[in-house]
C-alpha cells in the first residue's frame, strides 16, 4: 500500500482554514479501500474548497499517469513521477510501482460533494472535496477509491462499480448500458464540412455526393448553427477562433432552423434527408444555445415556465427536476416531430458557469442528467451523444446514455494535433470506457492524417462518422471500416493503451504508442508514432497487451503488409515505425488446431466480416478476399 500518513482539514467560507476538526473513514472490500468525508463546521465550508484530505508519498512509487480536467470541458494525461506535480482538477491517478504493481486512487462525486486530487508543493497530494454550494456546513460522504494490483485495466472496472455500489445513484456501468443501433453504422456531421454556413441545400448535396459515390452512410448530425441564432447576423469575426467566440456568447432566438438557411424549416430539411435514406440527428447545447435563450425571444416565450435567470443573466434550464424535464422535453417534442432520430448534447460541463451556489455539485448535475435522459429516453429510445461533458460530475450522474465524447474537437490537416488527439481519446477512456463506449470524433477523408483517423476509428469500439466537406469525401477510406450495407465492424469495448505504455511519457515518447481491444474472440493492437522529432521508434507486441484476450498460440495478421507471425500467449514481435506517418495494424486471432480464420483482408477489423464458423468451415457477412492461416502458412481465398 502507501504511506499511512493523511492529514484531514477543513476550509470554511471565510478562509478560515482548520486541521484535525475534519475527519475520515475507510471501509475496505476485496483490496479496494473507499475512503468517507466527515468533516463538520459551525460556518459554511469554502465552496471552491471545503474539505481536503492530504496523502503523503506512496512507497516504491515509480511513476504514474493522471487525467485531468484541462478546461471545463475536456480532459488529457499527465505523467510524472513526483506526486507534488499531479495538476489540479485531476480525475484519476493511476500509478505503477518498483515491483510491478499497479494503483489507482479514483475522486468521486456524491451528492453533495465532489473530488478531485492536486498534488502539494512539500510532496503527496490532496484530495479535494468542494460543493460549489456556499450553505453546507458539513461534508459527508463517499471521496475517494483506491485500489492496488497487478491488472491495471481490473483496477478500474473494479473500483468504479465499487464505488457505484456505495453511491446507491443508479448510474450505470458500460456493460449494463444499451448501446443505440442506428450508431453502428457509418455517420457523418456537418461541422467541419459547413460550420456556420450549414444550410438545407448544403445538407441535400452532401447526401447526394454520399449517393453518388456509393458511401453507405446513415445518419447524419446537423451540428451547431441550424437555430436561429440572431446575434450572429449583427456580429463581426474574421477568423475562426473569433467565430467561435461569438457563437458562444449567443442565445437561442427560437426552436426552429434558422429561416435564412432553412427557408423551409427544420422538418422539411429532415424529410429531404430522410428521403435520401440518411437519419437525422439534431446537436443542441444542454442551455438551448451557448448562453441560453434570447430574453423575450419565441424560444423562451415557449420555455418560459421551465428556466431560470442565473447570477450573469442568461436564460436557462431550472435545476428543478420536473421544470429541467419539462425544458428538454418540449425541445424534443418540437425535435421528434420535425422527424429527428437522436441527439448530440454538447456544453454539458457547465454547472459551475452556470448554477454555482444554487445546490450541490453532485445534486445538480443529477437533476439535469436525469432530465435530459428522461426526456431522450421517451422521445429517441436514449439514443444520444454526450459531449464537452468529460467532468467528473457528469460522468458519475449519468444513468443510462451510452455515447460520451472523450477529446477535444478534431482539428483538420494538424498532424500535431493528431497525436495529442490519439492520447486524449486513449487515456481519457481508461476512466470513461468504464461507463460508455467513447466516440473518438469526426474525421476527414482526405486531410494528411486520414489513414490514420481510419485506424483509430476501426479500434476505438465507438461510433465512427466523418464530416467531410462538399466534393471531398473518399470512399476508399471508409470502406475498410464497414460492410456493404454500412454497418460498422466494431470492437467490443473501448480501445485502451497497452499494459506497457500506461506510465510511459508520451509527451516525449521513445518507444511507439499502442492502443488493445477486442473483437469476438480475437485481439486488436494499433501501433503509432507520436514523436515529433520524426525519428524511428522500436517497440514490441504481442498478444499479452490485449486485455481479456484468451488462448494460447495466436496468428498476428498485420493488415498492411499482409504478413503473419505465430506467437505463444507471452511472445513477443519486434516492430519500427519510421516517422509519424507510420503506422500499424495487428489483428491477433487464436490458432487452434492448425488453423485461425483471419476474414475479409480489405477490411481493418476482419474478424467482424465472419458470420460463423464449424472447424474451417467459415461463413462471411459478404464477399471479398478470405485470408487464413493454416499449417503455419497464410491464404487468401476468393469468396
Amino acid at each position: 500500500m502507501f504511506a499511512l500518513k493523511i492529514t484531514a482539514w477543513i476550509q470554511t467560507k471565510s478562509g478560515n482554514k482548520t486541521d484535525w476538526l475534519a475527519d475520515f473513514y475507510t471501509e475496505t472490500q476485496n483490496d479496494i479501500t473507499a475512503y468517507f468525508a466527515n468533516a463538520h463546521s459551525t460556518e459554511p465550508l469554502d465552496p471552491d474548497f471545503g474539505m481536503g484530505i492530504e496523502f503523503d508519498e506512496i512507497d516504491g512509487l515509480q511513476k504514474y499517469v493522471c487525467d485531468y480536467r484541462h478546461s471545463e470541458f475536456w480532459c488529457k494525461p499527465f505523467w510524472g513521477a513526483d506526486l507534488k506535480d499531479i495538476p489540479d482538477e485531476t480525475q484519476y491517478l493511476l500509478y505503477q510501482k518498483t515491483d510491478g504493481t499497479f494503483g489507482l486512487f479514483l475522486p468521486v462525486v456524491s451528492e453533495n460533494y465532489k473530488c478531485v486530487l492536486v498534488g502539494n508543493p512539500n510532496g503527496g497530494f490532496t484530495a479535494r472535496i468542494f460543493s460549489w454550494y456556499d450553505k453546507l456546513l458539513s461534508a459527508e460522504g463517499l471521496v475517494l477509491i483506491h485500489t492496488e494490483g497487478k491488472d491495471p485495466f481490473a483496477l478500474f472496472e473494479n473500483a468504479v462499480s465499487y464505488a457505484l455500489k456505495l453511491l446507491k445513484t443508479g448510474v450505470r456501468t458500460r456493460t449494463e448500458r444499451t448501446y443505440p443501433l442506428l450508431l453502428r453504422y457509418l455517420g457523418w456531421c456537418s461541422w467541419d464540412a459547413f460550420q456556420n454556413t450549414v444550410s438545407e441545400e448544403g445538407l441535400k448535396q452532401k447526401c447526394l455526393e454520399f449517393k453518388s459515390k456509393n458511401i453507405p452512410v446513415r445518419w447524419a448530425i446537423l451540428d451547431d448553427m441550424w437555430g436561429e441564432v440572431r446575434e450572429f447576423y449583427r456580429a463581426k469575426y474574421e477568423s475562426f477562433e473569433q467565430l467561435v467566440a461569438v457563437m458562444h456568447a449567443s442565445t437561442l432566438y427560437h426552436l426552429e432552423a434558422d429561416p435564412i438557411r432553412f427557408p423551409n424549416g427544420l422538418a422539411h430539411c429532415i424529410k429531404e434527408l430522410n428521403d435520401l435514406g440518411i437519419e437525422v440527428g439534431i446537436w443542441t447545447p444542454t442551455t438551448g444555445y451557448w448562453s441560453g435563450l434570447t430574453p423575450g425571444g419565441k424560444a423562451h416565450q415557449i420555455l418560459k415556465d421551465f428556466v431560470i435567470q442565473d447570477s450573469n443573466g442568461r436564460i436557462v434550464p431550472s435545476p428543478d427536476p420536473e421544470k429541467c424535464y419539462m425544458f428538454y422535453k418540449t425541445f424534443h417534442d418540437f425535435l421528434r416531430s420535425c422527424g429527428a432520430s437522436f441527439v448530440k448534447i454538447d456544453n454539458q460541463s457547465m454547472i459551475r458557469r452556470f448554477y454555482k451556489n444554487l445546490a450541490p455539485v453532485g445534486k445538480l448535475a443529477k437533476n439535469i442528467h436525469d432530465a435530459m435522459e428522461s426526456s431522450v429516453g421517451s422521445h429517441f429510445n436514449g439514443d444520444m451523444i454526450n459531449c464537452m461533458g468529460m467532468a467528473s460530475e457528469d460522468m458519475w450522474t449519468r444513468t443510462a446514455s451510452a455515447i460520451c465524447r472523450c477529446s477535444d474537437d478534431f482539428l483538420p490537416e494538424n498532424r500535431p494535433w493528431s497525436a495529442k488527439h490519439i492520447l486524449q481519446c486513449a487515456y481519457n477512456s481508461l476512466i470513461l470506457g468504464q461507463f460508455y463506449w467513447c466516440d473518438w470524433d469526426m474525421w476527414w477523408t482526405d486531410d494528411g492524417q486520414a489513414g490514420k483517423n481510419s485506424v483509430l476509428s476501426a479500434i476505438c469500439g465507438g461510433p465512427v462518422y466523418v464530416s467531410d466537406k462538399l466534393d471531398r469525401s473518399r470512399p476508399e477510406r471508409l470502406s475498410p471500416l464497414t460492410l456493404s450495407d454500412g454497418s460498422i465492424l466494431q470492437c467490443d469495448r473501448p480501445a485502451y493503451p497497452t499494459a506497457d505504455c500506461l506510465v510511459t511519457d508520451f509527451e516525449h515518447p521513445d518507444c511507439i504508442f499502442k492502443l488493445q481491444n477486442i473483437c469476438g474472440n480475437s485481439g486488436v493492437i494499433a501501433a503509432f508514432h507520436l514523436n515529433q522529432e520524426n525519428k524511428p521508434l522500436s517497440g514490441t507486441i504481442s498478444p499479452a497487451d490485449v486485455y481479456d484476450l484468451e488462448g494460447e498460440t495466436f496468428a498476428v495478421y498485420e493488415h498492411f503488409s499482409r504478413t503473419v507471425h505465430l506467437l505463444k500467449k507471452d511472445e513477443k514481435l519486434s516492430i519500427t515505425l519510421n516517422n509519424m506517418d507510420d503506422y500499424k495494424l495487428f489483428i491477433i486471432v487464436p490458432y487452434e488446431n492448425e488453423y485461425a480464420p483471419i476474414g475479409l483482408a480489405e477490411k481493418f477489423i476482419s474478424p467482424k466480416t465472419i458470420a460463423a464458423q464449424i472447424g474451417t468451415e467459415v461463413t462471411l457477412y459478404e464477399s471479398g478476399t478470405f485470408a487464413y492461416v493454416q499449417n503455419g502458412k497464410l491464404y487468401f481465398e476468393t469468396r
